[in-house]
């Protein structure tokens, strides 16, 4: 058991190097300086009318910032799920709370 903790702390490193995690870090700090697409992001949030909703986040996906930031995000995201798919057959779990 011990091999398996081990190689996933290294994969865990690994990855904290990886480009996907320098390039999510990165567009997120500019998102994060950005007040305006900030801003957006809150409206987003408070929101309840979908038409509404839909037409804010194409205004945000405008923005290429925001766009990679996704990218990344949704890369990490996918990367994840096969993790936790892993973990559930392994564990015989129906949760997704290894990670």
């Amino acid at each position: 058991m011990s091999e398996i903790i081990d190689a996933t702390y290294k994969f865990l490193d690994e990855l904290d190097k990886s480009k996907l995690i320098e390039n999510l870090t990165k567009y997120k700090n500019r998102l994060l300086q950005d007040k305006q697409i900030l801003s957006k992001i809150k409206q987003t949030k408070k929101t309840t009318d979908n038409s509404m909703l839909i037409m804010m986040r194409k205004e945000l996906y405008s923005n290429k910032n925001y766009q990679m930031y996704m990218k990344y995000y949704n890369e990490l995201s996918f990367i994840i799920l096969k993790i936790n798919k892993q973990y559930k057959k392994y564990t015989s779990t129906r949760e997704h709370n290894c990670i």
